[in-house]
C-alpha cells in the first residue's frame, strides 16, 4: 500500500530522511511608502530617520510600495532606490506597484510581488442577500478566539506574538521585549519593549498601557519610537490608535 508524502517536506530516496521542511512564520514586515523616487531627495530624509532608530533600521526587511507616485519609475530609478536602501542598512524583499507592471519590475529585481494582495473582507461591501419567501435559519457563527492572556513579565529578549486575537499583559514588558497581536494590546503595567498591534493589517487594532515608556510601538505597520513618545506622553497611561495614516496616542 503506497503512502502519501507528507505536504512540505522532501525525502532523500537513499537514506528515506527528510531534506527540508516549509514552516509558516510570523515576521514583521515594514512598508516604506515612496511619494518620490528622486533619490536625492530622499537620501538626507531617510538617513535622518535612520539616525533616530539606527536598531530598528538594522537589516530590516521592506516592501517598496512605489503606488502613491505620480509616475512610474523607471528601472534605472528603481534600481537607484534599492541601493539607497541598501547603503541605508535597510533590506528590500518585494515590491507594491501598478499590477500590470509589477510583475517585469520583480523579475528584473528579483524581489517579491506584493502588487496583488486582496483587500481584507472587512473593506469590501457586501454583496446583496437573494429575497426568499421563508428566509432561512441563521447559521451559527463561529466564536472570536479567546484573548492571550499572559500574567508573568515579559523579560528583555522574549517574544509573545497573539495570533488571530487581542494579547493581554497582567505584568510589565521589560526593554528589549517584543510583544505582537493581530488585535488589540493591552499592558496593565509599564510597556518598555516593543509593542506592535494589528500586525495582520487591522488598523483597527489598539495599544493600551498604564505606563507608556516603549521603545517602539506599531499598529497595522505604522509605529512610533520612544523619541517621540518621550515628547508625547511619557510615563503616562495611554491609548494608541490609527486615525488615518496618523499613529495617534491619547491619555486615560
Amino acid at each position: 500500500m503506497s503512502k502519501k508524502m507528507p505536504m512540505g517536506h522532501a525525502v532523500n530516496q537513499e537514506s528515506n530522511t527528510c531534506c527540508f521542511q516549509f514552516k509558516s512564520t510570523r515576521a514583521a514586515l515594514n512598508e516604506l511608502i515612496l511619494s518620490t523616487s528622486d533619490t536625492e531627495q530622499l537620501q538626507p530624509q531617510l538617513a535622518a530617520h535612520a539616525a533616530k532608530v539606527p536598531m530598528l533600521f538594522s537589516n530590516m526587511p521592506v516592501v517598496l510600495n512605489l503606488q502613491q507616485l505620480t509616475s512610474a519609475p523607471t528601472l534605472v530609478e528603481l534600481q537607484a532606490l534599492i541601493r539607497l536602501c541598501r547603503e541605508l542598512a535597510l533590506v528590500p524583499v518585494g515590491l507594491k506597484a501598478d499590477p500590470e507592471t509589477s510583475a517585469e519590475l520583480c523579475n528584473v529585481t528579483q524581489l517579491a510581488d506584493f502588487s496583488h494582495q486582496r483587500r481584507p473582507v472587512r473593506d469590501m461591501e457586501a454583496a446583496p442577500e437573494p429575497v426568499a419567501a421563508e428566509p432561512p435559519a441563521a447559521p451559527e457563527q463561529p466564536s472570536a478566539p479567546a484573548a492571550k492572556v499572559i500574567t508573568t513579565p515579559v523579560r528583555s529578549g522574549q517574544q509573545v506574538y497573539a495570533r488571530g486575537t487581542d494579547l493581554v499583559i497582567l505584568a510589565p514588558v521589560s526593554a528589549g521585549a517584543e510583544v505582537m497581536a493581530d488585535g488589540h494590546i493591552h499592558v496593565y503595567g509599564p510597556l518598555r519593549g516593543r509593542a506592535m498591534a494589528g500586525v495582520n493589517g487591522d488598523t483597527e487594532a489598539r495599544i493600551f498601557c498604564q505606563s507608556m515608556e516603549a521603545e517602539l510601538i506599531s499598529i497595522a505597520g505604522y509605529f512610533k519610537t520612544s523619541e517621540d513618545l518621550h515628547a508625547e506622553c511619557w510615563q503616562q497611561p495611554i491609548q494608541a490608535l490609527l486615525r488615518g495614516s496618523r499613529l495617534d496616542t491619547v491619555s486615560l
